[in-house]
């Protein structure tokens, strides 16, 4: 017998004079899977960990599902899905009801909103949970790291991910679909290498600074020379997307 819930039929329960029916995660797995194929009990159970959904439990333990966390959880799993957006962001809009599933044809720019997110420790799994999780092989995520997309940090038996590593992963992983392997996307991270070292020229002298206020400073001044270069790549991005879009259209 495994460890894994199985569906069942929740109970309604009684909630200021109304019925709300409640559902197991087994039902919210199915509810999402048409729309997104990669959801699983487990990555529920990891979202859940990460703070984005508070199911209600059972007296036996059993986890609850409410419509609400299903819309949540929708809305959490389109904005990864659609805009790259790290989890700790979309928990933030979501907690301040700022988030949104309805993406542009640019998506928003996905450097940290506040300074003090770059120096805030990130949370992170064992390679194991992240094999789990993102449902990939160990030689996927090994090829990650050879190519330098994402970083392991070894403790022990078991490395570990940063979370923006397995954001990172996830989005490596869909390019797989289209034949674009780690090898191929590896320019990527030069790229952006070469890219950063602009920001890095302007802010550097701020970060090195003794004075505390001018560090800060020069952490917000990241922050938001970050965000410029990156809605830039986007919009030249999408400038060529649609210079192509237009030649195919005229020939």
């Amino acid at each position: 017998m495994s460890g894994v819930e199985q569906p069942r039929e929740p109970k309604p329960l009684a909630s200021s004079g109304t019925q709300e029916r409640l559902f197991t995660i087994g039902q919210v797995v199915k509810q999402l899977i048409s729309d997104f194929p990669d959801v699983s009990i487990s990555k529920v159970r990891y979202l859940e960990d990460r703070g984005i959904i508070t199911p209600r439990r059972t007296s036996g333990g059993y986890r609850k599902y409410a419509a609400a966390d299903v819309h949540r959880l929708r809305t959490a799993l389109q904005l990864q899905r659609d805009q790259y957006l790290p989890l700790n962001v979309i928990k933030d809009r979501l907690d301040r009801g700022t988030a949104s599933a309805v993406s542009g044809a640019i998506p928003g720019s996905h450097t940290p909103e506040r300074s003090d997110a770059l120096i805030r420790q990130e949370s992170e799994m064992t390679w194991d949970e992240a094999l789990e999780v993102l449902g990939v092989s160990e030689d996927f995520l090994a090829q990650l790291v050879e190519f330098r997309l994402i970083d392991r940090r070894e403790d022990g038996l078991s490395g570990l991910l940063g979370e923006s590593d397995v954001e990172i992963a996830r989005i490596c992983h869909r390019f797989g679909r289209y034949g674009l392997e780690p090898r191929n996307l590896r320019l990527l991270r030069s790229s952006v290498e070469r890219e950063f070292s602009l920001v890095e020229q302007v802010v550097a002298p701020s970060l090195h600074s003794h004075n505390r206020e001018r560090r800060e400073e020069g952490r917000e001044l990241l922050v938001e020379l970050g965000t410029l270069l990156g809605n830039l790549r986007q919009l030249l991005l999408y400038k060529e997307m649609r210079r192509f879009g237009r030649s195919l259209t005229s020939s």
